[in-house]
């Protein structure tokens, strides 16, 4: 393997990382203005962990670490 082919392997896999990273930030702040959204209009907690649980495909403690 070339060093040119090293380094264009290297730039593919941090740009595949960048864009993981970039949408599971996108994620997390769909799911976190989803529940201030919720919250705002005045629904219960209960209801916003059960919608953020639907929305996303979330266990039920995955989805309560947006609510606290």
């Amino acid at each position: 393997m070339t060093l040119l082919m090293r380094d264009q392997e290297n730039i593919e896999k941090g740009m595949e990382q960048g864009i993981k990273q970039g949408m599971k930030q996108g994620i997390e702040q769909g799911i976190s203005a989803l529940a201030s959204a919720l919250r705002e209009i005045n629904v219960p907690e209960d209801i916003i962990l059960q919608k953020i649980q639907e929305k996303f495909k979330l266990s039920e403690s995955e989805a309560k670490k947006y609510l606290w």
